[in-house]
C-alpha cells in the first residue's frame, strides 16, 4: 500500500540522488515532470493513456520512480549517448522518464495505438525532447525487420507490454550488435516467465540474466529486470 504522508516529489528528488543522477540537474528536471504531469493530466481521458483518476502521488510513485528505477542496476546500459527504443510506450514510461533524467539518450518511442503516438509526440515539443525523441506509430515486429529500425538500437525497453518469451520474438532484431533487452518485471514474473526466456534466447544466440530485487520507495511494491543480450564466448 501507498504511504499516503509522503511527499511524491521529495520522493522523487531522494531517489534521482541515490541513482546518480546529477543533483545540478534535478532543478530543471522537476520542472519538467510536473509539465509531463499535467500532460498526462489533460491529456487522459482523451488517448486512454493510463487508468482513470490517477493520482500525482501513485504517477511520481508508481510510474516516474519505477520508470527510473533500471539507473540502479543497470546505468551503463543507458550511459552517454545510447539509442533507446521504448516498446509499447503509451504514455512514455519508462521512455520519456528517462529521457528527462539523461539527457545524451536518444529515445524512439514505439506505439502503434495512434492517439498515444501523438501525445508522445506532443511530449517532444513540449518537454523539450524534440530533438532526441522521434515516434513510430507502429507495432516492434514489423519495424524490427526494416531499415532504420533493424538492428538500430542500443537499448530496447519494455515495460507492463509482453511476456519476455513474446518480447524475444518481436523485438530482438531491433537490437544492434551488443545491444540489450531492458524488462520490467516483479520478481513473481520473473520466476514464472524465465525457464521459456532462456529456451527462447539460446535459439537465437542470446543470453538471459536478472538484476537484484529492487524494493521501490513509498510502499509501492518490488521490481526486477530480466536482461537480454548476446551470449558470451
Amino acid at each position: 500500500m501507498v504511504n499516503l504522508a509522503i511527499d511524491p516529489e521529495s520522493t522523487l528528488q531522494d531517489f534521482w540522488q541515490s541513482c546518480g543522477l546529477a543533483q545540478d540537474r534535478w532543478p530543471e528536471a522537476r520542472q519538467t515532470y510536473r509539465r509531463y504531469w499535467e500532460l498526462v493530466q489533460s491529456h487522459n481521458a482523451q488517448a486512454g493513456l493510463m487508468a482513470s483518476g490517477l493520482e500525482r502521488q501513485d504517477f511520481y510513485l508508481k510510474h516516474l520512480v519505477d520508470s527510473l528505477s533500471v539507473l540502479l542496476c543497470c546505468r551503463e546500459l543507458l550511459a552517454g549517448p545510447v539509442r533507446l527504443a521504448d516498446v509499447g510506450a503509451g504514455a512514455g514510461l519508462p521512455g520519456v522518464a528517462l529521457a528527462i533524467a539523461l539527457p545524451e539518450l536518444r529515445l524512439t518511442a514505439i506505439e502503434s495505438i495512434r492517439k498515444k503516438a501523438q501525445f508522445l509526440q506532443l511530449c517532444g515539443g513540449q518537454l523539450g525532447l524534440s530533438p532526441r525523441l522521434s515516434v513510430l506509430a507502429r507495432r516492434s515486429r514489423e519495424a524490427q525487420s526494416q531499415p532504420p529500425w533493424h538492428e538500430g538500437f542500443d537499448a530496447v525497453a519494455a515495460r507492463a507490454v509482453s511476456s519476455a518469451q513474446k518480447m524475444i520474438q518481436d523485438c530482438r532484431q531491433l537490437l544492434a550488435a551488443g545491444g540489450t533487452m531492458i524488462l520490467y518485471k516483479t520478481p513473481q514474473t520473473v520466476a514464472r516467465e524465465l525457464p521459456a526466456a532462456r529456451r527462447d534466447a539460446a535459439k537465437h544466440g542470446l543470453a538471459v540474466r536478472t538484476s537484484p530485487v529492487i524494493e521501490l520507495p513509498g510502499g509501492v511494491g518490488k521490481r526486477q529486470f530480466i536482461l537480454i543480450g548476446p551470449s558470451q564466448p
